[in-house]
């Protein structure tokens, strides 16, 4: 769901595993992956269209105080990162994953 359905109360935790792959990357995954559905994998043709609308529409639910954090593909942490920093969270940093490989991008609402 790329909007709230209803009005949310103020909330402390955002996560998401969005869609990230860009539309044209899909047909050349491997195949176990293909076997996802297409909406789990597709972020639109630069793979970022669902963290402009968590940017847009849910870090606004953040309590001050209140973290978003979400993983991303190989690649995305610097335009995430910029998202992140647009929609006016702090500290906006990057985690990486076992292999070494930028995974996660978070941030705080002050």
């Amino acid at each position: 769901v790329l909007a709230p359905q209803r009005v949310y109360e103020p909330v402390d935790l955002i996560l998401s595993n969005p869609p990230y792959i860009p539309s044209g990357d899909i047909d050349g995954l491997m195949r176990e992956v293909q076997y996802e559905p297409r909406m789990a994998l597709d972020g639109d043709a630069d793979g970022l269209r669902f963290y402009r609308a968590i940017a847009k529409l849910w870090v606004p639910l953040l309590k001050p105080g209140g973290m978003c954090a979400v993983e991303i593909g190989v690649g995305q942490a610097p335009d995430v990162t910029a998202i992140f920093r647009e929609a006016g969270l702090q500290h906006v940093d990057v985690l990486q994953d076992a292999a070494g490989i930028p995974r996660v991008v978070r941030g705080v609402r002050l």
